[in-house]
């Protein structure tokens, strides 16, 4: 069913009790000693490790979250709304203003090509399938009874999960390598157009399923046009409102500030419209860059808050998570799960193929630098989660977040070995903090 808010919110028990007080302590110690960990431990694990990590956080999520009543620190997460909306929003407003620094001009050949078969054919055959697991297949006694729009919405969100690529591993790989070279080059613009492409293609599952399911027999293409239209203009619109506010000399704090309040009312205007903020906050991302004057200083402030954001989303993406019910919906996730895996990468292998044919300078593995999945993927996740629920969503959300925990631990190793294949990796970097360290700077 369709929400208008996080109905999941669950009221929270009487504040009396001292061994509640006692938890939350404890929880908010530790959710102290987690950053520091990240800030002191975590970025040279990375490094030395060659993983993406944020699942530690999920897990902290998780732990805060009403799955543990005995902490239950978010267990009532309608007041929490705003966050969650700013914490979603960053990441689509950074990745449209991303896409002003490819040079899409200059991409590699066939750069399109591989774009195309790369999200299209992993989209399709995850959506495809995910629909007639959950719809076509109830039957089976794996799944309960819901509508075709339910099982459709939670297929769709899939889809654009194993469509979604992540950027992070490379940026892991190139603080501990030096990297340069056309491989290296094109998968970063792909990772980057990717995510912008994604998180649009994401915002037309909030226009197609905008009427609240059981509602209605069918989707009216006009009613669900209208709707896109309606995505696409209140970010072009709101883009063109806040460009005239940006044009002074402000200090980073001032312009973190403007950016905060620019997110929270675009994604705050989007929730309430039950369209996708991060569609919306992508578009305004792309105004902004090109059009206001400090648009490049608020793309670099983007940059330097994006990790606290990121860990924010993460926490809550583990606290928004809902334990399956029973036996059949954990082997029902369990199924959705190993399938997507397996899925995603058969059709990015068959991608890289398809893509390199008749090109003889372009890699038919490319995929193995393409399988990563991040903050995009679970932003997108979050953004569903917050406005859709049921025993189908659930599940694809556990899916989601069990591949990109499995994706972000295997993909810098897998894209390392590719670079090297390629002979697009230098020599190994000192091993200083990332902020020292330098990223790899061939985009």
């Amino acid at each position: 069913m369709v929400l208008a808010g996080p109905s999941f919110a669950q009221a929270s028990g009487g504040g009396g009790d001292p061994g509640t007080t006692a938890a939350v302590v404890g929880a908010l110690a530790l959710v102290a000693l987690a950053y520091l960990g990240a800030n002191l431990i975590v970025d040279r694990l990375q490094q030395w490790l060659l993983i993406v990590t944020g699942f530690e956080y999920l897990l902290l999520g998780v732990a805060l979250g009403p799955q543990v009543p005995s902490v239950h620190v978010l267990g009532d997460l309608s007041g929490l709304m705003p966050i969650i909306a700013l914490a979603a929003g960053w990441v689509g407003l950074l990745r449209g203003m991303d896409l002003d620094t490819l040079r899409l001009a200059d991409r590699p050949p066939g750069t399109v090509r591989t774009v195309v078969l790369h999200h299209f054919l992993p989209g399709t055959l995850v959506g495809g399938a995910a629909y007639w697991f959950f719809y076509m297949s109830q039957g089976m006694g794996l799944m309960p009874e819901v509508s075709w729009r339910e099982a459709a919405a939670s297929a769709f969100v899939l889809a654009c999960a194993a469509a979604s690529d992540s950027h992070a591993p490379f940026e892991i790989v190139a603080r501990r390598y030096e990297i340069e070279g056309p491989v290296a080059r094109q998968l970063q613009v792909v990772s980057r157009i990717s995510d912008v492409l994604v998180i649009l293609v994401f915002g037309v599952a909030f226009c197609l399923f905008h009427v609240p399911w059981g509602q209605t027999s069918g989707t009216d293409p006009t009613f669900a046009a209208n709707w896109f239209l309606l995505q696409i203009l209140l970010g072009l619109g709101l883009g063109a409102l806040f460009t005239p506010f940006l044009g002074g000399n402000e200090s980073p704090n001032g312009r973190f500030l403007a950016l905060v309040g620019i997110i929270t009312f675009a994604s705050g205007a989007a929730y309430f419209v039950e369209l996708s903020p991060l569609s919306v906050n992508v578009l305004i991302g792309l105004v902004l860059v090109r059009f206001a004057k400090t648009g490049r200083l608020m793309r670099e402030t983007l940059r330097t808050t994006e990790k606290p954001m990121n860990l924010v989303l993460l926490v809550l993406a583990g606290a928004l998570w809902h334990m399956p019910s029973d036996g059949d919906s954990w082997t029902a996730a369990g199924l959705v799960f190993g399938c997507f895996l397996l899925v995603r990468l058969g059709a990015k292998w068959v991608a890289s193929k398809v893509a390199a044919w008749g090109m003889s300078s372009m890699r038919k593995d490319l995929y193995r630098g393409l399988l990563g999945q991040g903050e995009v993927t679970i932003a997108m996740a979050v953004s569903f989660r917050v406005v859709y629920e049921g025993p189908v969503v659930d599940i694809a959300y556990t899916a989601i977040l069990a591949s990109v925990v499995v994706m972000d631990l295997v993909a810098p190793r897998l894209l390392r070995d590719l670079l090297v294949d390629a002979g697009d990796v230098g020599r190994e970097r000192t091993m200083l903090p990332p902020e020292l360290a330098g990223e790899g700077k061939s985009a």
